[in-house]
């Protein structure tokens, strides 16, 4: 008996196996939405206004509360703790179903109907550009596209840049345009080659 080997001693935990979790695609987007949206509810944020003068610090309650009456908008840079640099509001995942919510909706929708409608915005920036105190007057929906449309031009060329916390360090402007061009080549064949296998599908069937 003295000479016999004895087992090692074991614990419970070491009979039990790791565990595994397996999510669906739609459940593991909607556990990181999740996330993301209590990141946010507990952060801090600062935020810049019209003048560039950078406000805070605020909860979700008073970004809820600036956002409801117009002080900012999807295109206000935001800074929180995690983020490399200012980015736009848009830009801050989470941020815009924490917007979102029934409540802040409908104060947002009275505001823009009755208490400020879009037409006064408008009247508004135009006689601050009149005066000289705005760089740009309103712009329509097509003078929008077609500015964005130069925007993107003058990316592709290399004659503007954009933040690297926005670019998330995309490649340099004389790539970028080969960059984009690829993905859509790639997606384009990749749609091709799945008409493709249904078409033979079909008449397998």
């Amino acid at each position: 008996m003295a000479d016999e080997e004895l087992p090692p001693p074991s614990r419970n935990g070491d009979l039990r196996l790791p565990r595994s979790v397996s999510m669906q695609k739609d459940d593991y987007y909607n556990y990181v939405e999740l996330m993301c949206e209590d990141v946010i509810r507990k952060n801090v944020w600062f935020y810049r206004d019209r003048t560039g003068l950078p406000r805070g610090p605020c909860t979700l309650n008073t970004v809820r509360k600036c956002y409801a009456n117009g002080i900012v908008d999807q295109h206000t840079l935001f800074w929180g703790n995690g983020l490399g640099d200012w980015v736009p509001l848009r830009n801050i995942r989470g941020m815009s179903a924490s917007l979102n919510d029934p409540k802040t909706r409908f104060v947002k929708f009275l505001v823009d109907k009755f208490a400020f409608p879009k037409k006064d915005r408008r009247a508004n920036r135009d006689a601050l550009y009149d005066e000289g105190l705005a760089k740009s007057p309103s712009y329509s929906r097509d003078d929008a596209a077609a500015w964005r449309k130069r925007r993107e031009e003058a990316l592709v060329a290399g004659e503007e840049t954009t933040m690297l916390s926005l670019s998330l360090a995309a490649p340099r402007a004389e790539r970028l345009g080969l960059k984009v061009k690829g993905f859509f080549a790639e997606r384009i064949a990749n749609r091709a080659k799945k008409n493709g296998e249904e078409e033979q599908g079909v008449r397998r069937a």
